[in-house]
């Protein structure tokens, strides 16, 4: 079974919310498909979270720092999931 790369790059927050991009990747995991703009309740990305990890046989999550422009994995562990 195909596994499903999804990238992660946080773009802001506040006390309340958190935006993120989320970009589902090539199966290499180094190409962009497409990307979608999510905000969040800290409460409702908990539960995103949740919804990661329970499927993480099936779904591949990196993240990448703009900053530094080259994949990072500090979000995972925020997120509780395991980054590759």
């Amino acid at each position: 079974m195909a596994k499903l790369n999804l990238g992660i790059e946080i773009r802001d927050f506040d006390l309340d919310r958190m935006g993120f991009s989320l970009s589902v990747l090539d199966p290499s995991g180094k190409r962009q498909m497409s990307e979608g703009y999510l905000r969040m309740t800290l409460q409702e990305l908990g539960i995103f979270a949740n919804a990661l990890k329970a499927a993480r046989e099936d779904v591949a999550v990196k993240t990448f720092d703009e900053s530094i422009g080259r994949s990072t994995s500090e979000i995972a562990p925020i997120l509780g999931i395991a980054a590759e």
